[in-house]
């Protein structure tokens, strides 16, 4: 797992081309399954959400579309929370957003209803942490979605190769290659499915967990909710 640092560093580079990354990595249907991962978030009608990992914060703004009353948007890359900033003031949606690190997040136990984060779980270095600490500011629910691997052996094969065949051109466009090549990787080994499910379940204060596999497994939508107290 890369360092923090380095993954702040990566974010705060690419930042002007992280949307054309997530079409390319999700051939361009990243945006449906956010929409899909508010669907869910949206059965229980939270009244507040953080959304982590928020990059130029989509996932925030479709929430403030559905008339939820306070969302926050956080990040720990300073130039991704910029370009969330100037695009609330374009859009004309209010969204607090700030920087922040997921593994020691400045809330307080049960700030939120719902948490959400969307392609930023396997970029925290120390996952239990980060785990524990968005469950922590969570009263009722998190939503994540997040790369995997695909079910099919085929399908991965075919999949991760072809991305591989995108890393000259984003390269050039961001001088980063290094950047794409992590994002690649990461995506390959970081648990999915059942495993990641299972390492939610042992490291949050959740009583039930499910996952939803999207495109064959390229992405994953984990639902997993706490008892009420």
């Amino acid at each position: 797992m890369a360092s923090s640092l380095f993954i702040q560093k990566m974010f705060d580079d690419i930042s002007f081309k992280y949307d054309l990354l997530n079409d390319l990595l999700s051939f361009f249907t990243h945006r449906l399954w956010k929409k899909r991962l508010v669907s869910f978030v949206m059965e229980n009608a939270p009244s507040s959400v953080l959304d982590c990992a928020t990059g130029t914060g989509d996932i925030a703004f479709m929430l403030k579309k559905k008339n939820i009353s306070h969302v926050e948007g956080i990040d720990f890359s300073g130039q991704m929370i910029k370009l969330a900033q100037e695009k609330s003031k374009k859009i004309n949606l209010e969204v607090d957003f700030s920087t922040a690190d997921i593994m020691s997040l400045p809330h307080k136990d049960r700030s939120f209803e719902c948490v959400t984060i969307a392609f930023g779980i396997r970029n925290v270095e120390f996952l239990e942490r980060g785990l524990s600490e968005i469950s922590r500011v969570s009263s009722q629910s998190v939503a994540i979605l997040e790369f995997g691997q695909p079910q099919s052996k085929i399908v991965s094969f075919f999949y991760f190769n072809i991305l591989r065949l995108y890393m000259p051109l984003l390269g050039a466009l961001t001088k980063r290659k290094d950047a794409y090549e992590y994002l690649i990787d990461s995506s390959m080994a970081f648990p999915s499915g059942e495993k990641f499910i299972k390492i939610a379940m042992k490291n949050g204060q959740f009583s039930q967990g499910r996952f939803l596999p999207l495109f064959g497994g390229i992405a994953y939508i984990y639902l997993l909710s706490k008892d009420e107290v």
